[in-house]
């Protein structure tokens, strides 16, 4: 029968927790180091889909990380998620969901204050190709201008600058080919 303690060793090198210390993100392997100065081969990480719906998130350089090594060998281990450390914190601390990236981009959801956010750097752009259409419900407003390569069209109204597009008036308006003044 084996040795109590050494099955403990044994069951401990099977999830190990360490330190990415290097991505290759072309072949979807990173590279660990434990505490002990070990640092793994190249190793897989585990996806959270990786059938017909696929996800990709490669770790980063100095993400803790939890590694499962079958048989304690590491050479056959998978990264099978990560940790939170001093180095990259929880980018939250209440019940939303938050996807944090390099850059500052942020894209969650708060259900205590039903508030979807994608919150971008400087520069950022945002692209939505739907050739079905996008359809929005709910007032919008926009902080800066619009441009459209299409047909603008409304089912009511269009007010610029407190005028309205089909109420406003021109005044002074003489019969026959005259052109009218601004609208009042």
């Amino acid at each position: 029968m084996a040795n109590p303690a050494d099955i403990q060793h044994l069951i401990g090198d099977l999830a190990r927790e360490g330190v990415v210390v290097s991505v290759d993100p072309a072949a979807g392997t990173a590279r660990v180091r434990f505490n002990d100065d070990l640092t793994t081969g190249d190793i897989p990480w585990l996806a959270s889909r990786a059938g017909k719906t696929r996800t990709w998130s490669p770790p980063s350089v100095g993400e803790q990380v939890a590694v499962l090594a079958p048989k304690a060998d590491t050479a056959r281990g998978i990264i099978i998620g990560s940790l939170s450390s001093d180095a990259y914190p929880h980018p939250a601390n209440d019940a939303s969901t938050l996807i944090e990236y390099e850059d500052g981009a942020r894209i969650g959801y708060d259900p205590v204050a039903h508030a979807l956010t994608a919150i971008l750097p400087g520069g950022a752009t945002v692209r939505i190709d739907a050739d079905g259409g996008l359809s929005l419900k709910g007032d919008v407003t926009v902080d800066g201008d619009i441009r459209s390569t299409g047909t603008i069209t409304a089912d009511t109204d269009v007010i610029g600058a407190g005028k309205s597009l089909k109420d406003h008036v021109h005044l002074g308006v003489q019969p026959g080919g005259a052109v009218s003044g601004k609208p009042q």
